[in-house]
């Protein structure tokens, strides 16, 4: 499968960036979500995975949670239309917790290991 991450796109124009990705094979899209705590860049939130659902409803979306506090983001990340979650484990108080809230949202749960941070 192939999830290309939208960071790198032309931000003034995402949904197009986004065709041209899914245009050319994308099998889903990842968006990494940073909220200048946990890592020191600060992207996008809920608003912009809402606008991209949209204009793609029936694109599988990653969002890729680098956040410090994941659990505080899934009913919104839920409601923008994000299809799988994913964390870091050392960002959860409780990771097992995280992942049973994140799959009673009805999204996948995804989980990855940051070992820089």
């Amino acid at each position: 499968m192939i999830g290309p991450s939208i960071l790198n796109s032309d931000l003034s124009r995402l949904a197009e960036e986004c065709r041209r990705m899914l245009d050319a094979g994308a099998d889903y899209l990842h968006l990494d979500v940073m909220d200048g705590h946990f890592v020191p860049n600060l992207t996008f939130g809920a608003p912009v995975v809402q606008s991209l659902r949209d204009k793609f409803p029936g694109v599988i979306f990653e969002v890729h949670m680098m956040v410090s506090n994941p659990d505080q983001w899934i009913p919104d990340m839920k409601r923008a239309g994000a299809d799988i979650y994913t964390f870091h484990l050392e960002a959860s108080q409780d990771p097992t917790q995280t992942i049973e809230k994140i799959r009673s949202s009805g999204m996948m749960v995804s989980y990855t290991l940051g070992f820089m941070t």
